[in-house]
């Protein structure tokens, strides 16, 4: 199978940087919250983000299945940056949330669009949405069991499960089935334009 991984100085870098960038943050939250805050979205985005790329880095990456992993994985980290930004941040920003919600999202995305090759087909991006969606499920139904929502708007103690329900069905969903259509038929786009 032919490489996925387009070789020039400007991937190189960038694949050189998000490693760093995402092993900082998955080592950082390792050691300064434990294993057991790696439930939040943001921690198992970054570990996406570095186990793709590490994948590139040691040159592993030239496997069918790669191309979704890569997909979730920009989804992922671009719902990251974006939920952060748009719902969740508050001044001042500790350069550790900016490192695992706009650095390493940032450093994903230019890596993604740069060096990544091949992509899903647009009519494919239902694949980027399962994760995500099973770990909002996950979460909205153990929730009224342990007590633990991992951000505000899954708290179905406070909001009640129709309202999160409607929230996550009516907003939240489509807008990320919306950006990951975007990001795909973009890719496609600009892969059509460097083959052709």
């Amino acid at each position: 199978m032919k490489s996925l991984y387009k070789k020039n100085i400007g991937s190189n870098i960038l694949l050189f940087l998000v490693v760093l960038s995402s092993a900082w943050g998955v080592l950082w939250s390792l050691i300064a919250d434990g294993i057991i805050d790696q439930r939040y979205f943001t921690n198992q985005a970054n570990l996406l983000v570095f186990i793709t790329v590490f994948l590139v880095f040691i040159n592993k990456h030239d496997q069918k299945w790669f191309k979704y992993l890569a997909i979730v994985t920009l989804v992922n980290i671009a719902m990251t940056g974006l939920i952060y930004h748009i719902m969740l941040a508050s001044p001042p920003i500790a350069f550790q949330s900016h490192l695992t919600h706009t650095i390493t999202p940032i450093l994903y995305v230019l890596f993604y669009f740069i060096g990544i090759e091949e992509t899903i087909k647009p009519k494919q991006f239902w694949i980027a949405l399962i994760y995500p969606f099973l770990y909002f499920l996950f979460f909205i139904i153990t929730g009224p069991f342990t007590g633990f929502y991992p951000y505000w708007f899954m708290n179905v103690g406070t909001y009640g499960f129709g309202e999160i329900m409607k929230f996550v069905g009516l907003f939240m969903f489509p807008v990320i089935a919306l950006l990951s259509w975007v990001m795909i038929f973009g890719k496609n786009i600009i892969h059509q334009k460097i083959k052709g």
